[in-house]
């Protein structure tokens, strides 16, 4: 079994990582779609927040003249007409990734911005059994980017025991923040400025697919963390 000297839990975002993104191209469409320009900078801005704040932002870059309450409605009336042109899927090799991680000595969960019961049960329910039996799933949105929230709120685990493998760079940044660490997963062509956005943080390492999320990956940025250089300095 791979040992690790200082890694105790691996944090798998759910939408983005192991289930299809929703929230990029429908932000962005929603933006263009309603007068506003949708660039680095408007991105960089709006994704990673609290529903309420990013319905505030957007409202702005739009030019609404509307409580952001009404735009967070729009948003997700816009998300459901998304979802009925792009239904939700399990990321290819999900459970192979997943069999693999359960192995190693640490604490494997996942998290992500709603209730368990709206992400984790309704399209990953079935590999709750190869996750942490106490806390499988941790919702974050009140809580976003949500690093010291499961690390330290939720799990008791340093910063520098964990790493967080994610689609958004506000995670990254705050990852490194906090010295934790942080695996890349810009997993469809809507995260090409995110994975920029990464590199220009400090990101070292990026997974093209759950197949390489590896003991052998994960080995890597425990020595990071280890000796303190998963971040440049």
């Amino acid at each position: 079994m791979t040992r690790f000297g200082k890694l105790r839990v691996v944090a798998l975002d759910c939408d983005g990582v192991l289930i299809d993104d929703t929230y990029l191209a429908m932000i962005a469409r929603f933006v263009t779609d309603h007068g506003g320009r949708y660039d680095a900078a408007a991105e960089r801005d709006v994704i990673g927040l609290r529903d309420i704040v990013v319905a505030e932002k957007v409202t702005a870059l739009c030019g609404l003249d509307q409580p952001a309450e009404e735009t967070l409605k729009q948003l997700w009336a816009a998300r459901q007409e998304y979802l009925a042109e792009h239904p939700i899927r399990v990321a290819e090799g999900a459970r192979d990734c997943l069999e693999a991680l359960s192995k190693l000595p640490v604490r494997l969960v996942c998290y992500g911005g709603r209730t368990r019961e709206h992400t984790f049960d309704r399209y990953l329910g079935e590999f709750a059994e190869l996750l942490d039996p106490e806390v499988p799933y941790v919702s974050i949105n009140e809580h976003r980017p949500g690093v010291d929230h499961i690390a330290r709120g939720v799990l008791g685990a340093g910063f520098d025991e964990i790493v967080f493998v994610d689609d958004v760079s506000r995670v990254a940044e705050d990852a490194r923040a906090h010295g934790a660490g942080f695996i890349g997963f810009p997993s469809s062509p809507a995260h090409a400025r995110q994975r920029d956005f990464m590199a220009s943080c400090g990101v070292r390492h990026f997974a093209g697919s759950l197949a390489d999320l590896t003991p052998e990956l994960l080995a890597i940025v425990d020595g990071e963390l280890a000796t303190s250089t998963h971040w440049p300095r």
